[in-house]
């Protein structure tokens, strides 16, 4: 045999070699893609479940909670206790969603949308007097008190 030369089993090992490396190369493509699509199904459903924590939220809170002349005290008793009692779960949710922020678990964009609606619920009296009332007396960790209390006494972001 002159050497240089291929066998009939060496061209088999070379078939079978590229072969089994293309389906190891589209196994590969494959479960990225369907990490991609389990990633994005998961994310989904996480913000989902914060969605439905945050609806739940409000639905429990009086219609006229947003007014400018919105008063604790002229609620009745259980009411108002009922009301406080979901402002403490309102803000215990962002603070969950701050400190998600804060260790980069959530994306920039998720975020922002957040802070919003924290931002503009704080520029509410209600929301305000609420952190008066329950949030300072939670313990929350505190980079999110600091930022609470600077969002409450108009501090801004």
């Amino acid at each position: 045999m002159m050497a240089g030369c291929l066998t009939p089993g060496d061209v088999i090992q070379i078939i079978v070699a590229v072969v089994t490396a293309g389906g190891i190369i589209c196994a590969f493509l494959m479960n990225r893609k369907q990490l991609g699509i389990y990633n994005k199904q998961l994310k989904q459903s996480f913000f989902a479940e914060y969605t439905r924590r945050y609806q739940e939220i409000i639905l429990n809170f009086p219609e006229n909670i947003n007014d400018d002349g919105f008063d604790y005290d002229a609620l009745e008793s259980g009411t108002k206790d009922k009301v406080l009692r979901y402002m403490r779960v309102y803000f215990d949710l962002c603070s969950e969603e701050y400190h998600l922020h804060c260790d980069g678990s959530l994306e920039e964009d998720v975020w922002l949308n957040w802070q919003e609606w924290i931002l503009w619920a704080m520029s509410r009296k209600a929301f305000r007097e609420a952190w008066e009332r329950v949030g300072k007396g939670t313990y929350y960790n505190g980079d999110f008190g600091r930022w609470m209390e600077g969002i409450a006494h108009g501090g801004g972001e």
